[in-house]
This record gives C-alpha cells, sequence and structure tokens, in this order.
C-alpha cells in the first residue's frame, strides 16, 4: 500500500506539471499572436506614430533647415526595416495590457487571497508610474536633442543627415528607461509585502539609495546629457522617498490581516 501510495503521488505530480506546463506553453503562443496582431496594426498606423515619436527632432530641423540638415537613408531596403522595427516595438507597447494579463493569469492561481488584494491597487498605480515616465521623457526628448544638435555647429561647414532609425529607436528607448525607472515604489512595495524591505530599513539607507540611483541613472539614461539626467534622477529620488510612506501603510496592513 505505501508503493502505491508513492507512486499515485507521483503520478498526481507528473499531472500537476504536465498541466502547468501546457498551460504556459497556451499563454506563450498566444503573447507571441498578440505580439504579431499588435504589430500588424502600428504597421497600418505607422505615419501617425512616425510624427509622433519624430516631433521633437522635427521642430530642431526646422530651425535649422537653412543649414541643409534633412533624413538620409543609406540603402533602398532600408526604410521598409525601419518601419518594420518600429511597427514591432509599437506593437509589443500597445499589447503590453494583454501580455501582462496573460502572466497574471499564469501566476495567480498560486496566490492567496489576501496576496491577490494588493494587485487591485498596485495594477493602477504601476500603469500611472509608467506614463508619467514616458510623458517625461518625451518632454525632455526636445531638450536632450537640442543639445546634442548644438555640437553640429562646432564644425565648420558641418551638415546633419540624420538616420530616421537612429532617432527613433532613440525616442523608444528614453522613454521606455524613464517608464521603467518610474515603477521602483512598485518594486519596493513588492519587497515590503513579501517581507523582504521595511521602512525603516529604507529611512535608514536613504543616502544609499540617493547614491545608487544617481549611479543607475547616469548609467542608463540614453541621451547621457546632464540635463536629462537630472530630470530622470530627481524625480526618482521622491518617488524613493515617498515610497518609506506607503511601504508603513503595507507594513499596517500585514500586521492587522495577515498572521
Amino acid at each position: 500500500m505505501l508503493f502505491k501510495k508513492k507512486e499515485n503521488h507521483a503520478d498526481d505530480a507528473r499531472m500537476e506539471l504536465t498541466e502547468h506546463l501546457g498551460e504556459l506553453r497556451t499563454r506563450i503562443i498566444r503573447i507571441i499572436l498578440y505580439i504579431f496582431g499588435g504589430a500588424i496594426l502600428t504597421y497600418n498606423l505607422f505615419k501617425p506614430i512616425y510624427a509622433f515619436l519624430f516631433y521633437p527632432m522635427e521642430i530642431i530641423m526646422r530651425q535649422h533647415k537653412a543649414e541643409g540638415w534633412s533624413l538620409r537613408f543609406t540603402t533602398f531596403t532600408e526604410p521598409f526595416f525601419v518601419v518594420l522595427k518600429i511597427a514591432i516595438v509599437a506593437g509589443m507597447i500597445i499589447v503590453a495590457p494583454l501580455l501582462i494579463l496573460e502572466v497574471w493569469g499564469f501566476i495567480s492561481p498560486a496566490l492567496t487571497r489576501e496576496e491577490k488584494k494588493p494587485i487591485r491597487y498596485l495594477a493602477p498605480l504601476a500603469v500611472t508610474l509608467f506614463i508619467s515616465g514616458v510623458a517625461l521623457a518625451y518632454w525632455v526628448a526636445k531638450y536632450a536633442i537640442t543639445w546634442f544638435a548644438s555640437y553640429v555647429g562646432w564644425f565648420p561647414h558641418a551638415v546633419l543627415l540624420q538616420d530616421p532609425e537612429t532617432f527613433v529607436m532613440f525616442m523608444l528607448k528614453m522613454m521606455g528607461v524613464f517608464g521603467l525607472v518610474f515603477e521602483l515604489p512598485i518594486f519596493l512595495l513588492f519587497l515590503a509585502w513579501i517581507g523582504i524591505l521595511t521602512s525603516d530599513m529604507m529611512i535608514k539607507s536613504w543616502k544609499y539609495a540617493v547614491l545608487i540611483i544617481t549611479v543607475i541613472g547616469v548609467i542608463v539614461t540614453p541621451s547621457n546629457d546632464l540635463f536629462t539626467m537630472t530630470v530622470m534622477i530627481f524625480p526618482v529620488i521622491l518617488l524613493y522617498l515617498g515610497s518609506i510612506w506607503l511601504v508603513k501603510l503595507v507594513e499596517k496592513y500585514r500586521k492587522a490581516h495577515m498572521p
């Protein structure tokens, strides 16, 4: 009987693992289909998307039109691949909520009801923070481009022939990095929720946190100019300090509702 029980337990474990792997495969296929569908949609909306991303550069180029600044392609195939890359990246951004839902649908069965409760508050906060970071990056892009473009004038008779792909990918990286960095409070709240981080720890180590945020800001800022780095680093420091209050709320909730 003992051997039969062990065999049944092993069979159940294998069946459970097989079911999980099957569900994971299904969700991965859905994610691929979502990305493919998003790319098709953004491919057909390429012109307004490109106009939106290129607008900061267009303002600068209008100011220097008399100097002969213009766009350039080096091969006849390059425009197609620029459109394709932008469509894929923009498509992934548009279907990001669906991708997150698939990930959530896979991990949520493993969470208890109490563990799921904070998600209803964190999800809107995460979206708001990400959009705020993207909007700030789009606003600061004009000043970053102006700063870089000012060095063209240091070279007599120089003319800027801008590669569209380089600029658009620069904009997408800038907005993506700002959006992800602005998710710092969500990361800190998650650490607090699982008991790794406390508000006392954050208060005691705030100087080290500021130093780490500054170093990371210098490394990840795509433009590497002082103004853009400052605009990224300063709000993130404020988000860290504000997260101390949020972590205290998490601690109170855990103390009141969880053993």
